[in-house]
């Protein structure tokens, strides 16, 4: 029998084909490539999910050379295959995941070709109420489906009360409507009724028979949430819809009960249907969210840092990206290399909080950062330091710095000053400075800015330890004395064109797909060698030590890059029959590597 990597049985269903498209676009597949697609896959079943920027495609027959079509015409970057594992049980058993699949190839073709449609998020709601209504489930269900979704999105800010009645008067329209009365020109739209009709039913009769290995309300969420995925709506958006579907349910006012199967639709046709939020998320409120899930995490703990999140517009300082990409817990690229490597980013708020949380700026500070990159920490540094103290910001790009300054400018940011300058040389003229700050990772501390760190200064530095293993140290200065403060896990793009770059060589395998291993000075590497590792036979020796799920790796990571004759690697990218649980791949011996996974 098959394994996966967990040593577990792979299920027997395995008649998809699967493979991991990528497009030209970093906000993922576009309405032609999507038209291009569809049009291409006719005539055979397929699904989808989104995931990433990518398409996870699975189809009934191998679809390469579909897709090496599309990478010619320029509308995919790439693909890989892979192995596709169902979630059987999170769709109720094998019974329940034959129902999904019918679902998902049923829905798949035109949700796929409404892709950037402005009314799609507004369809899924009419479906997903359809398959809860032929389920069976009463309006107090409905409203737990609804709640199970939320507990599954991220937390949002409520409308407030002016907003609320209206916009849970639109969403009770569309979840009382009867989707098959709907006038629309759209193909296939009845078709699509019909599956999410009949899966609800077929649904509740498993349930009934005691055929459903896990409860009817949780298979019908995860349900709502894949044809979330596939109209192409995002957490956010998908977050506000579970809000109002709760809501709506659980309303004190009878009247705005919510219809159950058998009764008459409140509007029969709707042919223009209500917007229930705004198609584009108000960024204020993402970054209210945002703040929310750092204080809750432990990540942002101080007032004036709290307050400053919530005043510095993060996506101001990336204008191009979705708002709603700039408000997860994700970096957000501003510049390559040549070879598509991120050079300059900016962090993912987690570790901007956590930075800001150990530098632990007072107004009246003189502060450097090393690393300007956008500019949105330095915002936050000068709106700390106010109103007295000032910021300087430096980088090694030109670019750079003019982005970052404009970004500055605009945000009324009048005590940074953006300058292009080594941070590892420091900016002697202008010190000593209450903080240095490196958002940029060292091999070592940079002796030069040292000198520039006034007494009972402070220096946040994010520093390799061994390998591709490294952390973000706080050091305090007590005369020629230096005390470690703080230590926290963080990762960033390393010092580069200066005077104490940490200088690392990528190794590129040379067969199919994407991976690439991170070497450095002190690791003895044969990197020829490690070009073609993933083509020698692979040997599985388990540990036994066990972690609970969800349970950080932090301490492991460095327990192994502490002990291991060669510390620990990276190793990103994805080859079919190597897809690793995580980016941190291997350490590696000279002509050998191990991969934890």
């Amino acid at each position: 029998m098959d394994c996966n990597d967990e040593n577990l049985p792979i299920p027997a269903e395995q008649g998809w084909w699967h493979a991991t498209v990528a497009f030209p676009d970093d906000s993922g597949l576009n309405a032609k490539a999507a038209t291009a697609l569809v049009a291409a896959l006719s005539g055979q079943r397929f699904h989808f999910l989104r995931k990433q920027g990518k398409l996870r495609l699975r189809t009934e027959h191998p679809a390469a050379d579909v897709l090496n079509r599309l990478v010619t015409d320029g509308l995919v970057t790439g693909w890989v295959a892979g192995i596709y594992e169902p979630e059987v049980d999170a769709f109720g058993g094998p019974e329940g995941m034959a129902i999904a699949h019918e679902l998902f190839c049923a829905d798949s073709p035109a949700a796929l070709a409404e892709t950037g449609d402005a009314c799609r998020r507004e369809r899924c709601i009419l479906l997903i109420s359809t398959l809860n209504r032929a389920a069976g489930l009463d309006p107090f269900e409905i409203g737990d489906v609804w709640a199970k979704i939320a507990d599954l999105r991220p937390p949002i800010a409520p409308p407030g009360r002016a907003d609320r009645a209206a916009a849970i008067t639109a969403m009770r329209r569309l979840m009382n409507a009867d989707a098959a009365q709907r006038e629309t020109t759209e193909p296939h739209w009845s078709e699509r009724v019909a599956a999410f009709e009949a899966a609800g039913l077929r649904l509740s009769r498993l349930a009934a028979a005691g055929s459903l290995t896990r409860g009817l309300r949780a298979v019908l969420a995860h349900h709502a949430i894949f044809a979330f995925n596939r109209a192409g709506t995002s957490p956010a958006e998908q977050a506000a819809a579970a809000w109002l579907g709760r809501h709506t349910a659980f309303d004190d006012d009878e009247a705005t009960a919510v219809l159950t199967a058998g009764s008459e639709p409140v509007t029969p046709n709707l042919k223009r249907m209500e917007t229930t939020i705004t198609t584009t998320a108000d960024p204020a409120e993402l970054r209210d969210a945002l703040v929310t899930r750092l204080i809750e995490s432990g990540h942002l703990r101080s007032p004036a840092i709290i307050d400053a999140f919530r005043d510095v517009e993060r996506h101001e300082f990336v204008p191009d990206t979705d708002p709603q990409n700039v408000y997860i817990e994700d970096t957000v690229a501003i510049k390559r290399d040549d070879a598509g490597e991120t050079l300059s980013c900016i962090s993912a708020p987690s570790v901007v909080a956590t930075q800001l949380e150990q530098l632990d700026v007072k107004p009246g500070h003189k502060v450097l950062e090393a690393g300007a990159a956008t500019g949105f920490n330095a915002a936050l540094l000068g709106r700390l330091a106010a109103p007295d103290g000032h910021v300087w910001t430096v980088d090694v790009d030109q670019d750079l710095v003019n982005n970052a300054a404009t970004h500055l400018a605009a945000a009324g940011a009048q005590n940074v000053t953006a300058l292009m300058a080594d941070g590892a040389a420091g900016l002697p003229e202008h010190g000593p400075y209450d903080r240095i700050q490196f958002t940029v990772g060292a091999g070592d501390v940079p002796v030069g800015v040292l000198e520039q760190v006034a007494a009972g200064g402070r220096l946040v530095i994010p520093m390799r330890i061994r390998g591709s293993i490294s952390r973000s140290f706080a050091f305090e200065r007590d005369g020629d004395t230096w005390t470690t403060v703080s230590c926290e896990m963080a990762t960033f793009v390393p010092l580069r064109k200066g005077v104490c770059d940490d200088v690392y060589t990528l190794v590129r395998h040379e067969g199919e797909g994407t991976v690439r291993l991170e070497t450095f000075s002190e690791q003895e590497v044969d990197r020829e060698a490690m070009r073609t590792i993933l083509d020698t036979p692979a040997h599985k020796v388990y540990t036994g030590v066990k972690f609970r799920q969800g349970s950080s790796w932090e301490w492991v990571y460095l327990w192994l890059a502490c002990v291991l004759p060669n510390g620990l690697s990276r190793m990103p990218g994805q080859r079919p029959g190597f897809t690793p649980h995580f980016g941190w791949a291997p350490w590696p011996r000279s002509k050998l590597t191990a991969s934890l996974t």
